[in-house]
């Protein structure tokens, strides 16, 4: 035990969830589960935003505090489709508007992945409420971009690439179940070039602010 130093430590404003047990970290089980969960409190025909809405809420009550899902049309140049936020009482997924159906379901189901993996590893500076309540409650033209993606940018830790990969494979198995959760329109084989074509855009936003 160590001996107490004059000046206490400062706590991290936002302690991350701990990771899963390892039975329980495959995506596809993960997915699997989420999904079916979420099909049962549901009455078809539904959505894809009010699908992914639901999603959110069944995940909520096995993670620390509950996911806030938020479509906003993303400026142009900024080279981001998906973020999260993590405030003391909620996690904020932000999903670009203008994506096709399908493609939001591979965002959602990315950012997803890492909160439940505990893997966002974001930074936390002290802007955070107030740009994440101008996120939430005002027109996407008055969002201070630039705060908000540097509080979702993650570090480039040792194990950054493969909690990548394991974020990403959520949000392409998410997006392989949507013809079967929301009706007609096929989301379109998810290949092995389409999870290396979104890696390396995902991979090469990886960095500390």
């Amino acid at each position: 035990m160590r001996e107490p130093s004059a000046k206490a430590p400062k706590p991290a404003p936002y302690p991350r969830p701990a990771p899963p047990p390892k039975h329980s970290r495959s995506p596809r089980r993960f997915l699997d589960r989420l999904v079916r969960d979420t099909v049962r409190t549901l009455t078809p025909p539904t959505g894809p935003e009010a699908f992914l809405h639901a999603l959110c809420a069944t995940l909520s009550p096995q993670l620390d505090r509950p996911v806030r899902l938020k479509f906003v049309a993303f400026p142009p140049g900024l080279d981001v489709s998906g973020i999260t936020l993590a405030r003391d009482e909620d996690y904020i997924v932000v999903v670009e508007d203008r994506a096709p159906d399908p493609h939001k379901f591979v965002i959602a189901g990315h950012e997803i992945g890492h909160i439940h993996y505990g893997t966002l590893d974001v930074h936390y500076p002290s802007g955070l409420p107030a740009a994440a309540r101008r996120l939430l409650s005002r027109a996407e033209d008055d969002v201070p971009w630039d705060r908000v993606v540097a509080m979702a940018t993650r570090s480039p830790a040792a194990a950054a690439a493969e909690a990548e990969w394991e974020a990403e494979e959520c949000g392409l198995r998410l997006a392989a179940k949507f013809s079967k959760v929301v009706g007609p329109g096929a989301a379109g084989r998810m290949t092995q070039d389409t999870l290396t074509d979104r890696l390396s855009s995902s991979l090469g936003n990886i960095g500390g602010p």
